[in-house]
């Protein structure tokens, strides 16, 4: 019997998505364990994020010839490994090369996806299939990072990336009985410099680094603000990333009202949205019953921002959606590394807040990019 293609997709961006994200909430115990900084336990996510780039950068686009179905069943086989290395880890320099190779494989994975998702759904309902396997992200976060800081409390921090391997070969196994019946579109090489010439790419591109930047620099010091400076557990901050996701969740529900508005203003609203969650979670940074409503607030706009943002792009050049969101995926990753080494500056100078308030500088950034005018007209996808 072949697996459905939609939950598939969402399910393998569950795992992916986990696996970048479920660092932060463990940090301190990873560093208690490996006897170093948790600062410098997050700059793991950096290796992560420069190793997703590269391949962003590099293999993504092998997607646009070999079909994007095949390069995500390379990644998973990718990430396996990466994730065997990280769980069995015995130094801080061995989680860096770990995280590096996953970086690798998610680098080829998340543009795959992206790909796929534009591919699968029914004709003119694109945007709300990526809309359904963007809820992925909702798992990763809920069913991932939750359930991780947990059992990092229970067994161990190792037992959470051999979880995420063992969920990871699934993965694999499945997307080898799942025909999704792929259209390769290109018909001559595809490259990121192809892709820079598609027009509008700089803009979409410019939108998509601001909400990465600001997203992964609050969130990777969200874990040490409420283990270290609040004193509470990880499963404590593993709470903050419940109540993100399940905002991040549940605005599913709301994306077909928000799909009624034209792009440019539906994005505006989602950052303007985003700048507000940001400047709640600064406020209330000290309260931790306050802290979980805003991080609601912000896991909502976080949804409607990053559905946005991907129509936008994969609605640019169908024969070039893997150059496309491989430069997407290498943005998105460079500001993994930019949130774990240019926000550590402000979280050891004022705080977590201090870092909340660039992430809200990032988001009002973005909303003047949405509402500035184009030279371009955007599809009624993207």
């Amino acid at each position: 019997m072949l697996t459905k293609p939609v939950p598939l997709l969402t399910a393998t961006i569950g795992v992916v998505g986990a696996n970048s994200l479920v660092l932060p909430p463990i940090a301190t115990v990873v560093a208690q364990d490996l006897g170093v900084l948790p600062g410098d336990i997050i700059q793991a996510m950096g290796a992560y994020g420069a190793g997703t780039a590269l391949s962003a950068l590099v293999l993504a686009p092998r997607a646009d010839r070999i079909g994007a179905d095949r390069a995500l069943r390379h990644a998973c086989a990718m990430l396996i490994v990466a994730l065997s290395i990280s769980a069995l880890a015995p130094s801080i320099l061995i989680l860096l090369i770990g995280h590096a190779i996953a970086g690798i494989g998610a680098g080829m994975a998340l543009p795959a996806i992206y790909s796929l998702a534009a591919q699968v759904g029914p004709k003119g309902r694109e945007k709300q299939t990526i809309g359904t396997v963007l809820t992925g992200w909702t798992l990763s976060l809920v069913g991932g990072v939750v359930l991780a800081s947990a059992l990092a409390d229970i067994a161990g921090w190792r037992s959470v990336y051999g979880l995420m391997a063992g969920m990871t070969v699934v993965i694999w196994f499945l997307l080898g009985r799942c025909d999704m019946r792929v259209e390769v579109f290109a018909t001559a090489p595809t490259s990121p410099l192809t892709g820079l010439q598609v027009p509008g790419i700089s803009r979409g591109l410019l939108s998509n680094a601001l909400l990465m930047l600001g997203f992964f620099g609050a969130y990777s010091f969200m874990g040490p603000h409420v283990v270290d400076t609040l004193g509470l557990t990880v499963s404590a901050a593993g709470l903050v990333t419940f109540a993100y996701g399940s905002g991040f969740g549940l605005a599913v529900f709301l994306d077909r009202f928000v799909d009624r508005l034209p792009p440019g203003r539906a994005s505006a609203l989602a950052f303007a949205g985003l700048l507000i969650g940001y400047g709640l979670m600064a406020f209330s940074a000290q309260v931790f019953m306050l802290l979980l409503a805003a991080a609601f607030v912000w896991g909502v706009f976080q949804h409607f921002a990053l559905n946005a943002v991907v129509a936008r792009l994969t609605a640019l050049d169908p024969a070039q959606r893997g150059a496309i969101m491989g430069l997407n995926s290498a943005s998105t990753y460079l500001c993994v590394l930019g949130g774990a080494m240019l926000f550590r500056l402000p979280y050891e100078a004022a705080g977590w807040p201090a870092c909340l308030m660039v992430s809200a500088l990032c988001a009002a950034c973005a909303c003047v990019e949405a509402l500035w005018p184009r030279r371009i007209t955007w599809s009624a996808d993207g």
